[in-house]
């Protein structure tokens, strides 16, 4: 059919008014609020912005989160689902404080605080304890939230900690069914008998969180070893690695980066032995990030924030969605 015979109906209303923004003027003013602020508050502390690829040679290999490809005819690639590895890249060549704000992408992210495009936050701090760090992240969201929200206090929980507070779990000693028990008495819904470590991200996501005070940042750090993702690992077999929560609502997670290239492969590695555990696809191991940490990564700290979390939460909104332009694309 010649394109001249293409109609549109411009009397549906469909075809009037699906083509509007879905945000407000309010929050388009907010964003770019933000954003400036965020920029001032590392530009005063002599942190440099950078800008890093979207597109990647490898998709990450995080059983728990699936790239997007990007094909075109002579390559496949992945939109990044952080700009982590780039950026550790950076640092391991220059040596100097980092951020960036960008696009990121994840597959299969749906609910009231995902969407498979958003707005992440990232920035590396060179020589900084990840426990420094958190004393950072606190002032940046107070800076950025004040006028919006009234935080009352920070908190700052150990893991093992919050676990006996909310769930009378001692994590040290506790077997599977002492967290069947819990997830029973908390009324959750299972479907099927899940490992500890999946116990434990259940009970944080749907019982511990929707107990944190709505007035508070409450930081939760020292994660259990198993969790430790690209998090060092202390003397007592601790992840040194923190979440930042605003009321229920997690904004951050943070590392004290690992820098050792035979560990960081060694988990890689483990990641791919649990996806075909689990009839997934394994992802090549990104090779460039393990030659620049084998080349020599300076001991740092890392974390990344939802930015779009964060506006919602600012703008006293339940889903993402209202504060996105488009989010039907």
């Amino acid at each position: 059919m010649d394109i001249t015979d293409q109609t549109y109906n411009l009397s549906n209303e469909s075809h009037c008014t699906e083509w509007k923004p879905v945000v407000t003027q309010l929050g388009l003013e907010l964003r770019a609020s933000v954003y400036a602020n965020i920029r001032k508050f590392f530009n005063d502390r002599g942190v440099l912005e950078v800008d890093t690829p979207i597109v990647n040679s490898c998709a990450v290999t995080d059983p728990n989160i699936k790239s997007l490809a990007a094909v075109n005819q002579k390559r496949i690639g992945y939109l990044h689902t952080s700009p982590e590895y780039a950026m550790k890249r950076l640092i391991a060549q220059f040596n100097r404080d980092i951020y960036q704000i960008c696009k990121v992408f994840r597959a299969e992210e749906q609910g009231k605080y995902h969407h498979p495009e958003f707005t992440m936050l990232e920035w590396y701090r060179t020589g900084w304890s990840y426990k420094e760090l958190m004393r950072e992240v606190d002032e940046l969201v107070k800076s950025l939230i004040h006028e919006n929200l009234n935080l009352s206090k920070t908190n700052y929980f150990e893991y093992e900690f919050i676990f006996k507070k909310f769930c009378n779990l001692d994590i040290k000693f506790a077997v599977l069914q002492d967290y069947v028990h819990v997830c029973e008495s908390a009324k959750l819904n299972l479907n099927a008998q899940l490992s500890i470590k999946e116990y434990q991200e259940l009970l944080l996501d749907q019982v511990i969180a929707s107990n944190l005070p709505n007035d508070c940042l409450t930081f939760i750090y020292d994660f259990p070893e198993d969790q430790a993702a690209l998090a060092r690992l202390n003397d007592n077999g601790r992840a040194e690695r923190f979440e930042l929560y605003l009321g229920n609502v997690e904004l951050a997670n943070g590392f004290q980066e690992l820098t050792d290239s035979n560990e960081q492969l060694k988990r890689f590695k483990l990641d791919n032995q649990i996806r075909r555990l689990n009839s997934k696809a394994e992802i090549e191991i990104d090779k460039n990030l393990i030659s620049a940490l084998h080349a020599g990564m300076p001991d740092c700290s890392g974390v990344a924030m939802g930015i779009d979390r964060l506006l919602a939460l600012m703008q006293g909104v339940s889903d993402i969605k209202q504060i996105l332009t488009f989010p039907n694309g």
